[in-house]
């Protein structure tokens, strides 16, 4: 169990469970009032429940997995939000709603390695049901028109799935950079998208000081409204 300031998440029915990472992508993507969001593959129901903290939004959380789904439904009931996300278990593929203003995922980024026999951890670390044309598509058929999207990939994924999304004519405004800290390599990318072709915003955010021990001053105001150690 991952105890945050507002909500708490059981995941031990979870391929995919709480990390730094996600945490990041759910307190930098911005909300404002009466959106409409899309959570594709919630897993645990992390971002849903983030982001719904943030404001008086209306979220629809799918999960293909149907004990990861059952696992969400309950975090989100259990939490003081329950009546802002509706959890679906359903492939998403198949999940009719659209004109949402917002879409966010951390998809399933490894392609062409070496799966687990675990075919639950596939389906959440493998894209091999749900490919990077996949989600440009789905997010491009139901965003409207002025809607963004935010996505969380490792960088080189995010580099294919960039061109996946501008052949949905979905380009990046604002990029993040994540390191783990100032002398380590970009690990993670959080990118927004909308349909506005523009020179993107570009920032970078270190978790750690170089100690590799010490969060740093960005990394807990980003994330101060929800970790209980700050």
């Amino acid at each position: 169990m991952f105890q945050f300031k507002q909500f708490k998440i059981e995941q031990d029915q979870c391929a995919m469970k709480v990390c730094t990472d996600s945490c990041i992508l759910g307190a930098f993507t911005p909300v404002t009032k009466g959106m409409k969001v899309l959570d594709i593959g919630t897993g645990t129901g992390l971002l849903s429940l983030m982001l719904a903290q943030k404001g008086d939004i209306r979220i629809d959380a799918i999960e293909i997995d149907e004990a990861a789904a059952k696992q969400a439904l309950k975090n989100v009931q259990d939490s003081s939000f329950n009546s802002h996300i509706s959890v679906y278990q359903s492939d998403v593929k198949q999940f009719v709603e659209k004109e949402y203003d917002l879409i966010i995922s951390n998809p399933p980024f490894f392609e062409g390695q070496l799966s687990s026999p675990d075919h639950q951890k596939n389906k959440a670390k493998h894209n091999s049901h749900l490919s990077f044309a996949d989600l440009a598509e789905i997010i491009s058929e139901k965003l409207s028109p002025a809607g963004i999207s935010s996505i969380l990939l490792p960088s080189p994924e995010m580099a294919i799935f960039a061109e996946k999304m501008a052949s949905q004519s979905l380009f990046p405004f604002q990029e993040l950079s994540v390191r783990h800290h100032a002398e380590k390599p970009v690990f993670r990318k959080v990118v927004l998208f909308s349909q506005q072709k523009v020179q993107p915003m570009r920032l970078e955010l270190c978790i750690y000081k170089t100690d590799g021990r010490t969060y740093t001053h960005d990394f807990e105001a980003l994330l101060k409204d929800y970790y209980i150690i700050f």
